[in-house]
């Protein structure tokens, strides 16, 4: 069976806390920051024929031409500056025909393609509710990224604004725990590079 959702990677923010473009920014091995939180996202959309998009800002010209060269679709969003929430409702509305959204963090370089094959088998077998992995810490089930949203929530999400992302429609969910501490790992500062 094939899934007809997609996975929308939000890429849109300021990388105010970094103090420059953190996902151009060259990891260890060279490549930039966002060419390790998509290549696992990538993978699984060539293994199930899933669409992939890219939310970004119309400021970001190094990474528009990043995303141009390596031929990945993207959507410029011109109110990113008001907020996660914003690029959400963005990439929701710029792909309106996907019956559900994987919604991914463009700062996530330790996200496996084992986790998001796990997550698409999850989504697969719960098509119409809201799928979201976690991990156990310290006997907390703590809740990651990517998240599931089906068509259902369509209309909420396409209305979401501000900084809290699609935390307000997050009621009712079905979480994958995963033991792998990794996962909790996003690029805010530039010394989180290096870890």
């Amino acid at each position: 069976m094939t899934p007809d959702f997609g996975i929308l990677v939000l890429a849109a923010g300021q990388s105010s806390r970094f103090g420059s473009d953190k996902l151009m920014a060259t990891m260890p091995d060279g490549k930039p920051l966002i060419a390790h939180s998509l290549a696992p996202l990538k993978a699984m959309a060539k293994r199930y024929q899933l669409n992939l998009c890219v939310v970004t800002r119309i400021s970001n010209p190094a990474l528009i031409a990043y995303l141009t060269e390596q031929d990945i679709a993207y959507t410029l969003c011109s109110d990113a500056h008001l907020g996660m929430g914003s690029s959400i409702a963005h990439g929701v509305l710029a792909n309106p025909l996907w019956q559900g959204w994987m919604i991914a963090l463009a700062d996530m370089p330790n996200l496996s393609a084992n986790i998001v094959e796990a997550l698409i088998t999850n989504i697969i077998q719960n098509p119409h509710q809201i799928v979201r992995p976690s991990i156990i810490k310290n006997e907390e089930n703590i809740p990651l990224h990517p998240v599931y949203f089906p068509q259902f929530y369509k209309i909420k999400l396409s209305q979401l604004s501000g900084d809290d992302g699609a935390k307000s429609i997050i009621q009712q969910q079905k979480l994958i725990t995963f033991n792998e501490h990794s996962l909790l790992a996003d690029v805010d500062r530039i010394e989180d590079m290096q870890t």
